[in-house]
């Protein structure tokens, strides 16, 4: 049975992508789940707070098959079915990306969230690229190029749904062409010995035929 904290996140959640985050209050959170404002304050400070929660679970939505990894082994990372959870994540927590600018401005507690998760994230990214050089599944590239592709890889990540956003209403396709944003980004780095594996194989017509 979900608690009262859970069931204010999965509200808030559906009416963050419903409406909008800036659009929605706590009192409309409150309404929805038919709670009393006062017992939404007692688990949650202010909006802020929930959001901070939602992105929390988002980022380790998204980094779970990364810390999944086993650094101390020659072990391929699961590309395929990394950009397949992101889709679905993108999808899940869509808001985040329609709305992430704005919230960066509005928010000044989710912007400094967002900054100190920066540092996590790229450092993170980085530890996993050098460990797919070491065993051969990423082309070697000097620390410059190494700082630079994982700066565009969390660019990428993160506006490019504002890209296909303005081209096409369709989120989910948009989620799936921003899935291959990453992959083409990656992809140019493989080496035969990464095309060789049943996970990097075929990844185009992968992404286009989930969900």
């Amino acid at each position: 049975m979900r608690t009262t904290k859970e069931r204010i996140l999965e509200i808030a959640l559906e009416l963050f992508n419903e409406k909008g985050c800036l659009n929605t209050s706590t009192r409309h959170i409150a309404e929805k789940l038919g709670i009393s404002i006062g017992n939404l304050y007692y688990h949650f400070k202010n909006k802020e707070s929930i959001l901070i929660e939602i992105f929390n679970e988002y980022i380790e939505v998204v980094f779970k098959k990364i810390k999944e990894l086993d650094y101390e082994k020659d072990e391929i990372f699961l590309l395929k079915q990394f950009l397949a959870d992101s889709i679905e994540a993108d999808i899940k927590y869509r808001f985040l990306h329609l709305e992430l600018n704005l919230l960066v401005m509005n928010f000044p507690a989710f912007k400094k969230i967002m900054e100190q998760h920066l540092h996590f994230e790229l450092e993170t990214i980085k530890g996993l690229v050098r460990h797919q050089i070491k065993y051969g599944y990423i082309t070697s590239m000097s620390e410059l190029e190494l700082d630079i592709f994982v700066s565009n890889s969390w660019i990428i990540a993160t506006q490019n749904a504002s890209y296909w956003n303005l081209l096409s209403e369709d989120f989910i396709e948009n989620s799936k062409k921003a899935a291959l944003n990453i992959y083409f980004l990656v992809k140019p780095y493989l080496t035969q010995k990464s095309f060789e594996n049943d996970d990097i194989k075929d990844i185009e017509n992968f992404l286009g035929s989930i969900i």
